[in-house]
């Protein structure tokens, strides 16, 4: 059965691509028409039943084809896995995830995405990773994503530790020359300007973060959800950011020059995400702190 495509919104406009791949052995050219047409018509049936032909001996198709005919699979599965994903069939998005000879950053995304819509928050951090890891190798990916897309990746990460319960900060090079930043913001109860036991522990671990990295100035940002009046809602948000610098100089001997940045509710989150989150949990992700460093 070919897949049909049709008019598919991925996430974030991923772009999933079927790159044909190239022949580099005579032997192996005996294929190459037949794996082209089966490419361009996403017809993974018709690959599955060649992958056995080019792995033989006779085929003598390099390894390096064999992995680009490999890839070209992944991503065919890849686009109809993210279809039933994003309709909430998971199951059915996950038997077709186990067709894919290969991972790609593609296919862990969707797997992110699965484990994020089942609250399965830590599953879907370490998927998200993978996929940015991928990304990170030109051997594994060698047609990198857009800028756009790796950032948007971050954004899930991100958000999906959010849920996790402790902070996870990464800032070590970047990816495909993307700096590999992800930040999690501190959150806090309704209408409150004061850390709850979780906003300390996740302040903990930013104090910790920021003696290890020895840096010597933090922005904190802080927002509100979108309830309330603006000037309310503006003040509320300073002190938001006000309270973790409090608690980061005086109760975890931080000596960064700290700066204090209030939004109020002018940028919730984008939360562009299949993961039919509640409205008091959107509402939760955006009365937050977030944290820049220099």
């Amino acid at each position: 059965m070919q897949i049909q495509l049709g008019p598919h919104t991925l996430l974030f406009a991923l772009v999933f691509y079927t790159s044909l791949p190239t022949i580099s052995l005579a032997a192996c050219a005996d294929y190459e028409i037949e794996v082209n047409q089966a490419v361009k018509n996403y017809n993974l049936e018709a690959l599955e039943k060649l992958l056995p032909q080019l792995n033989s001996q006779q085929a003598n198709c390099s390894p390096s084809y064999l992995k680009s005919v490999k890839r070209s699979m992944a991503q065919i599965v890849a686009i109809k896995a993210d279809g039933f994903m994003q309709r909430g069939q998971l199951a059915q998005a996950e038997a077709w995830l186990g067709r894919a000879p290969t991972e790609i950053w593609n296919t862990s995304v969707i797997r992110g995405n699965i484990n994020a819509q089942r609250k399965q928050w830590a599953i879907a951090v370490q998927f998200f990773n993978q996929a940015l890891d991928l990304i990170d190798d030109p051997e594994l990916t060698p047609q990198a994503p857009t800028q756009t897309e790796i950032k948007n990746i971050y954004h899930l990460v991100s958000v999906a530790q959010s849920f996790v319960g402790h902070l996870d900060i990464t800032l070590r090079g970047s990816v495909r020359g993307v700096p590999r930043r992800r930040l999690v913001p501190i959150l806090f109860d309704y209408g409150k300007t004061t850390l709850n036991e979780k906003g300390q522990k996740l302040a903990r671990h930013l104090a910790r973060y920021i003696k290890q990295r020895k840096i010597n100035q933090v922005t904190l940002i802080g927002h509100t959800d979108l309830k309330g009046n603006p000037s309310v809602n503006q003040k509320i948000s300073k002190q938001r950011a006000d309270s973790v610098k409090n608690y980061l100089q005086n109760k975890l001997d931080v000596i960064a020059n700290v700066k204090t940045i209030g939004k109020g509710k002018e940028e919730p989150l984008r939360l562009l995400i299949p993961w039919k989150l509640p409205l008091d949990r959107i509402a939760a992700l955006n009365r937050r702190v977030e944290f820049k460093t220099k």
